[in-house]
């Protein structure tokens, strides 16, 4: 199976550095005309899409379903990392005791940890394979995205270093073969 991932577009909280987490924004015009532009360059076929729920993942599944003209699906473990206390903060606002709160990825401050997000991909990718389509598009978020191509490329991961969970810049797509994980 053929699996493209794909980040959403820029929304506005994007352009202004604020974190979004489980927040209903919508894609900025920026954000659309980059998945547009995404849409008008895929050339491949896919059978489904599936998208997290969130207004952003959304409107880049239907945007690009213009074109492809398939099933979408929502699926709850694609959504975004929580990020509770510090959703709809902007970044720079953020003292340097808060900017530990958040690194340390605290239950208690409703902050999801990036294993977390792992772990729902992964579930996630385990449920894929009890299908039988040829390719897929995956409509997702940065951790979200992030994580798929750990998890695809069967990489070693160090949940402590956040790198790794920002991989993907927005609307970009990649393509992976989905082998046993």
């Amino acid at each position: 199976m053929i699996i493209y991932v794909m980040r959403h577009g820029t929304t506005v909280w994007n352009e202004k550095e604020i974190t979004q987490g489980h927040s209903q924004n919508r894609l900025s015009k920026t954000g659309k005309k980059l998945v547009e532009e995404q849409a008008e360059n895929f050339i491949d076929k896919v059978d489904v899409i599936f998208s997290s729920p969130l207004m952003r993942t959304m409107q880049t599944a239907n945007i690009m379903n213009k074109k492809l003209k398939v099933k979408i699906i929502k699926d709850e473990r694609l959504i975004e990392i929580n990020q509770g206390i510090f959703t709809g903060r902007k970044k720079s606002s953020l003292t340097e005791e808060e900017k530990l709160i958040k690194n340390e990825r605290s239950s208690k401050y409703g902050i999801e940890t990036f294993q977390s997000v792992y772990n729902r991909i992964k579930d996630f990718l385990e449920y894929l394979k009890t299908f039988k389509y040829k390719s897929v598009l995956i409509v997702t978020h940065n951790a979200g995205a992030s994580s798929c191509e750990q998890i695809l490329n069967n990489t070693e991961i160090d949940f402590n270093d956040f790198k790794n969970f920002h991989l993907f810049g927005n609307a970009e797509i990649k393509r992976f073969e989905f082998k046993n994980i």
